[in-house]
Formats: structure tokens, C-alpha cells, sequence
């Protein structure tokens, strides 16, 4: 399945529904997480041949930030109450939470935590966010991603 196709389809008839309703920053966003997710499926690709773990730490994150937004944001699970159906406003805090836990893990390997600390780190609340939040709920999404970054920021 190709992540990065299916999620450029209708790109520009949502861009302007999202701008008319209120949210002039899903195109910044969309493109970001297309960008994120054409990267690291390039990076799964060579990991494989070379191993994860010979990859520098910020391809790493790029590869952890790939998984995240696939599993936190883009799979939904249609069995779900609270993930069945969500808001325009919880999807773009979904989206929000990744695109800003990837900063954050990034940014601390620049800092010079191990990538391995960062990828040992407890992420399941972020792939969880979806489901534990609900259909409308984006300032609990919000909260999570406020824990969640402070959480990581301790490894430094």
C-alpha cells in the first residue's frame, strides 16, 4: 500500500474545505506528514538492506515518526466508537501530536540523546491517542501531546 498516494488524493477540494471551516494550517500540516511519510518509507527501504540501527539517529526518528503517523493517525479502526468517526478538529490535533512528537525526537537527538533511548521510550500513548480520545475530543488529544513531550524531554 502506498501511504504517501492515498493520502494525496482530493488534496486540493479538503484543503479549501479545511480552510473555509476554520483550519487555514492543513495544507502546512498535509504536506509535512506526506513529506515525513515519503522519507521514511525511503529510510524503511535502506534500513532493510543496511539495518536500522547502522541508520544515523535523526534518519531513525524520521522512521519512528513514518510508524507514528501511520499507526496513531492514518489507521483507523472503523469498530470503534471513538475511533470510527473523528472530528476535523481531532484529526488535526492527531496529526499535530506525531508531527510534534517527531520534532521533539529529532530535536533531541540533535542534543545528543541516543536514538535508542528515544526508540526504547514509552510512544504507545501517541499510537493509543486515537482510540482513547473521543470522536471530538481535541483538546484531550492536546493534553496527551503536552504529557507525551514532556515525557521525552526527561531523557535529556
Amino acid at each position: 500500500m502506498s501511504w504517501t498516494g492515498s493520502f494525496a488524493r482530493d488534496e486540493e477540494a479538503l484543503g479549501q474545505w479545511h480552510t473555509t471551516n476554520g483550519d487555514p494550517g492543513w495544507a502546512v500540516r498535509r504536506a509535512r506528514a506526506a513529506a515525513l511519510l515519503a522519507e521514511a518509507d525511503r529510510l524503511a527501504d535502506l534500513a532493510e538492506i543496511v539495518g536500522v540501527s547502522s541508520l544515523p539517529g535523526h534518519e531513525r526518528m524520521v522512521i519512528l515518526g513514518g510508524r507514528l503517523l501511520r499507526d496513531g493517525v492514518l489507521m483507523q479502526n472503523a469498530l470503534s466508537e471513538n475511533d470510527a468517526f473523528c472530528s476535523a478538529a481531532k484529526g488535526a490535533a492527531l496529526l499535530d501530536l506525531v508531527l510534534a512528537v517527531t520534532d521533539t525526537c529529532r530535536s533531541l537527538v540533535d542534543r545528543g540523546v541516543p536514538a535508542t533511548a528515544i526508540e526504547k521510550a514509552d510512544l504507545g500513548p501517541v499510537i493509543r491517542a486515537r482510540e482513547e480520545t473521543g470522536p471530538t475530543d481535541a483538546a484531550g488529544v492536546h493534553t496527551r501531546r503536552i504529557e507525551i513531550i514532556r515525557r521525552l524531554e526527561d531523557l535529556t
